[in-house]
């Protein structure tokens, strides 16, 4: 019975020795990649977009309605969409939008995901920026 013992009992600690490294390396990892997804209102974005890259996620035919003056448009539907973002420095301020806010954020996260370290969204996309009297341009 002790020899049953022993193995048994060495086989539990080299276990939980396993499992307490995937811990510390899975917090190290989650503590090295901080960057997060900051949501702005429309007042915010207005102010402090002027200072970036603003990323336009939406469709041509969306955007062809009017979008925020200096923006870049990158439709995130296309298969290039990351390859096309990549192409922006990953210490650049980046202020996404989209037509309500869904779709810019999920893309804001691809960002953060992709090690974009200053991701900012506009929360209710153009229409929350329409809505608060702010311009449209047309080009």
């Amino acid at each position: 019975m002790k020899k049953f013992i022993l193995p048994v009992f060495a086989f539990v600690l080299t276990i939980n020795a396993c499992s307490t490294d995937k811990s510390s390396s899975q917090s190290a990892e989650q503590t090295t990649s901080s960057a997060t997804v900051v949501n702005l209102s429309a007042k915010e974005f207005s102010e402090k977009s002027p200072s970036g890259t603003i990323l336009d996620v939406r469709t041509p035919g969306e955007v062809a309605q009017g979008k925020i003056e200096g923006a870049v448009v990158i439709d995130f539907y296309q298969p290039d969409f990351m390859e096309q973002v990549s192409k922006i420095s990953k210490d650049q301020e980046i202020y996404l939008y989209c037509a309500v806010g869904a779709r810019s954020e999920e893309a804001a996260q691809m960002l953060v995901q992709q090690g974009y370290t200053k991701v900012y969204h506009l929360q209710g996309g153009i229409q929350a920026w329409y809505q608060n009297g702010y311009p449209i341009s047309q080009n």
